[in-house]
């Protein structure tokens, strides 16, 4: 081998090295993206910041359009298969409207007997609660009175007879006009007709309003891209909320039968609120199981029942929310659940309970709209690393 390069050296001479102006220019220019990298990652995290913080500062504006709007792109097949058939878009809109009032209607006023039932109840059963979990508040109050003797022992070596402060009592007048009842009822109210007013809005005007976007984009490949990423939202929500929908529908009627099974009062209750909570991930299983331990505390007579009875429900969100849902909706839907408890985690900060209620197709829309705007942030690799392989499985 040595022979033949030397031949070869010999004939074709040695080979040209790079002068070093050019291993110069080329490290310059590695040092250069580099940098570029970092400015254009901080860029991105502060426009993140600052768009959260919009949010936060404006969530009573932007919640009921962000439901307003994803509940439009739900119903958007809906309404398109509608049209289809020759049913104007303003028609479908009023009887999809009215289909979700009477839906909603319906279940408050079925519900609304029972559920007044057991809040006039609760009051007047706090005594038997602690009586009943009296174990529990003796050790709580044992270890709450040490710590009182501890921080007045504290108090009386640090302050002298002289400087001891005088108690102010502050009381709230029985009635503000700042009441939160008031204000809460207010805001829902004012929640809900944005949003029905909104998503009826969009709905009539069916894809006139997707067309004036469209048209007022500069080139055909914008176009086609916006396009392109409402379809993926559009069918990732429906395909979503549809399957979710189903999937809390049987967990309703698995928890009804199972409270009625266990002798609990209104199991049909028990089996909507199932439902209806399982829609908050994380949180709706950990206020359900609450309410069923509590009424079940008072209804029956050992404090043991009530845990057995909150171990059944239990049971059941955790084999729906750890087998049952990943199984039906497949690869495709699967989010990382590190990101899905983050965005549950800020969503419900910002927000509230609704906003731990829209965190989940809030990062689908992202993930979405990532993956086809084809960006190259870390984000959305980070993203593309968990959703969208199976669309793109080279």
């Amino acid at each position: 081998m040595s022979h033949i390069h030397q031949l070869h050296t010999t004939l074709a001479g040695p080979r040209p090295k790079k002068p070093p102006e050019k291993v110069d220019e080329l490290k310059a220019v590695e040092k250069l993206t580099g940098r570029l990298w970092w400015i254009s990652l901080g860029i991105w995290v502060c426009v993140g910041l600052l768009a959260l913080y919009t949010l936060y500062i404006g969530r009573n504006l932007f919640m009921p359009i962000l439901v307003a709007g994803f509940a439009y792109l739900t119903l958007r097949p809906v309404v398109r298969a509608m049209s289809r058939i020759g049913i104007p878009s303003g028609v479908s809109a009023a009887g999809i409207m009215l289909v979700i009032a009477t839906i909603v209607g319906t279940i408050g006023y079925v519900l609304s007997g029972p559920a007044q039932d057991m809040l006039e109840q609760v009051p007047g059963s706090m005594p038997e609660v602690k009586e009943k979990l009296g174990f529990i508040f003796d050790h709580l109050e044992t270890v709450n009175q040490a710590t009182e003797d501890i921080s007045e022992t504290a108090d009386a070596e640090n302050i002298t007879a002289e400087e001891k402060p005088i108690p102010v009592e502050v009381k709230q007048p029985a009635w503000t006009t700042t009441s939160p009842l008031i204000a809460g009822t207010g805001n829902a109210v004012s929640f809900v007709s944005i949003a029905a007013a909104l998503l009826f809005f969009l709905m009539a005007a069916g894809d006139s309003l997707v067309l004036t976007v469209v048209t007022a984009l500069p080139s055909f490949a914008s176009k086609r891209r916006f396009i392109e990423v409402l379809e993926s939202v559009q069918d990732a929500l429906s395909s979503y909320l549809a399957w979710v929908t189903c999937i809390n529908a049987c967990l309703g009627v698995c928890v009804g039968t199972a409270m009625w099974l266990l002798g609990m009062p209104s199991p049909l209750l028990w089996g909507v609120a199932a439902m209806l909570l399982n829609f908050v991930p994380l949180v709706g299983a950990l206020v359900g199981i609450a309410m069923v331990f509590f009424v079940a505390l008072v209804s029956f007579e050992h404090a043991s029942f009530a845990f057995v009875v909150a171990g059944t429900y239990a049971t059941l969100t955790t084999l729906e929310g750890q087998f049952i849902t990943p199984m039906l909706l497949g690869k495709s839907m699967k989010l990382s659940s590190v990101l899905v408890f983050l965005s549950i985690v800020i969503w419900g900060w910002m927000w509230g309970m609704l906003g731990v209620f829209l965190a989940v197709p809030i990062l689908i829309s992202v993930v979405m709209v990532m993956d086809k705007l084809e960006a190259t942030s870390p984000v959305n690799a980070m993203l593309n690393g968990s959703v969208g392989k199976t669309a793109h499985p080279d």
